[in-house]
């Protein structure tokens, strides 16, 4: 009941808010006239606890997406470092992907009397393709296509391990314990299998912006399907429209032998049915890396053909009978490909280490994926009965917290995110909904173009805590901002997309703030509140 109402004031709070403080004013300015009103501002100070976070929900399950799969390693030495995987199911494009052809063109029947042409398929090259996350920055002085691979954190010169493993842990979408519930997986899941599909076992790579073509061996066959020649063949990646500009990607070459065996030979079998099938029997790939170190980067994986993919890579040679001769000869060769885009469940994992340079005394450490949070306290022990006491009216309350800048802040987030930690749960903040993001704040703020702090504005929550209409004086928690998923508001619709704060994150971000240390200062982490209240005239 709770829930409902503060959903429904949430909605309507800020025609009333508006209403209210028109009419306080109004009257307010005649009366303050008559010296009966006055304006003031308080700080009060702030109690902070930091919160190690030991995981967090890391499947696309119940959101279709994450926004960011993350691959690589990030090794901060000021914060946690992490090393990110991904686990995915495959999905079948094509059911029952042809590998040989119908009937021979000598044979002749009712169903093919004119056959003049057989075709002989010969499997080329077996990749996992990875399009990168990048922005084309290409002028008109550029010869070539010129990209920015886009969110990239640590050191990209350095090459990485990358292994694809066989996954053998089946990616249920419904909780096994309760079919009636959806599954969810977390950050720290341990998948099983071990069988590497590499072609190369020791294979490396550096995250590369201008990686936006790879070459590979096409085979030409004889009537009998032996390889008498080969050709090259350049794949590149515009997301099917062949006038644009090829977008980066990696390109890991998996062994053909056994993709053959575990694909291709079973490709017209029950197995490459349809998805579902195909799940039950292959149930996906492992992408990891255990680097320490080099760059952790993003990758696409938006479960189609244009996206990550395992591809198989496989070449037509057709032979014809040509008009008055009996014997086949060569009529052309075809370049082909099916797709297995990484579909349907698709999981993160973060392998996190201690920090190894603990904050000071006086600063607590905020990082996104499985980093850290802090627990806020605000009106603490007799303050906020004083201020009900009182009767005032809040015009505005901020809480501001400032960055140590003796710490590394090359990567700091570009948001964080305040919420109610409550005894029903975790819960948005009533100024998310009802101010929206520019009032509600917490966006990075830069002091000559440095990072300087972050404030949030909780002026209708705390008027509500003194007016008494919010009972309940939570603890807030501070983290990462995690987008889309802890938008109060859709930004499109402007409709509330959810009361409750979910525990998604994949920013893997991390900041040093100063906490409510008096040797901060001015710049310890605070709450003023701005407030008018009527004078005692007696």
């Amino acid at each position: 009941m709770k829930k409902i109402s503060y959903i429904s004031l949430a909605l309507i709070s800020f025609l009333l808010v508006m209403s209210c403080e028109k009419d306080f004013r109004e009257i307010g300015g005649s009366v303050i006239s008559n010296n009966e009103f006055s304006t003031d501002k308080i700080t009060l100070e702030v109690e902070i606890t930091p919160v190690d976070i030991n995981s967090v929900r890391a499947d696309n399950i119940s959101i279709g997406s994450l926004g960011e799969y993350w691959l690589g390693v990030y090794n901060n030495s000021d914060y946690k470092s992490i090393n990110s995987s991904f686990v995915s199911q495959l999905s079948v494009s094509t059911p029952n992907p042809k590998t040989v052809d119908v009937q021979s063109a000598v044979d002749v029947d009712d169903e093919f009397p004119l056959r003049k042409v057989d075709s002989f398929f010969q499997l080329d090259k077996v990749v996992l393709k990875l399009p990168y996350t990048a922005t084309n920055i290409r002028t008109n002085s550029d010869n070539l296509p010129k990209f920015r691979l886009d969110s990239v954190l640590g050191d990209p010169t350095k090459k990485m391990p990358l292994s694809v493993i066989v996954n053998e842990t089946f990616l249920n979408t419904l909780n096994p314990s309760n079919p009636t519930e959806t599954n969810s997986f977390q950050s720290d899941y341990n998948y099983i299998g071990t069988e590497v599909l590499n072609e190369d076992l020791g294979f490396e790579f550096t995250p590369n912006p201008n990686d936006t073509m790879y070459v590979l061996t096409r085979n030409v066959s004889d009537v009998m399907g032996n390889i008498t020649g080969t050709f090259n063949d350049t794949i590149k990646l515009n997301n099917g429209n062949p006038s644009s500009a090829p977008n980066p990607f990696l390109v890991v070459p998996l062994d053909i032998n056994k993709m053959k065996t575990m694909f291709w030979d079973r490709f017209s079998g029950p197995e490459f049915e349809n998805s579902v099938a195909f799940n039950n029997y292959f149930k996906g790939i492992k992408v990891e890396t255990n680097a320490t170190e080099g760059a952790m980067v993003p990758f696409q994986l938006t479960g189609n053909t244009n996206s990550g993919s395992v591809e198989f890579y496989y070449t037509i040679t057709r032979y014809e009978i040509k008009e008055g001769e009996t014997t086949l000869s060569l009529k052309d060769t075809l370049t082909r490909n099916y797709s297995f885009p990484l579909d349907r469940v698709r999981n993160s994992k973060y392998t996190m280490s201690p920090v190894q340079n603990t904050p000071p005394a006086n600063s607590f450490n905020i990082q996104g994926t499985a980093g850290s949070m802090a627990r806020i306290n605000i009106l603490n022990g007799n303050e906020l009965q004083n201020l009900k006491d009182r009767n005032i009216l809040v015009n505005d309350a901020t809480l501001t917290f400032n960055i140590d800048a003796t710490r590394d802040t090359t990567s700091v987030p570009l948001r964080m995110l305040l919420y109610r930690e409550t005894s029903e749960g975790d819960e948005q903040i009533k100024d998310a909904i009802t101010e929206g993001p520019v009032l509600f704040g917490g966006t990075l703020q830069k002091e000559d173009s440095k990072p300087s702090h972050y404030s949030f504005g909780i002026t209708d929550y705390v008027s509500d805590l003194i007016s008494g209409e919010l009972q309940e004086n939570s603890p807030l928690v501070l983290r990462v901002f995690n987008t889309p998923t802890d938008l109060a508001v859709d930004p499109n619709t402007g409709i509330l997309r959810s009361l409750n704060i979910e525990t998604y994150n994949w920013n893997p971000r991390g900041v040093t703030i100063l906490n409510n240390s008096t040797s901060n200062g001015e710049k310890r982490a605070r709450l003023t509140i701005s407030f008018t209240e009527e004078k005692d005239n007696n």
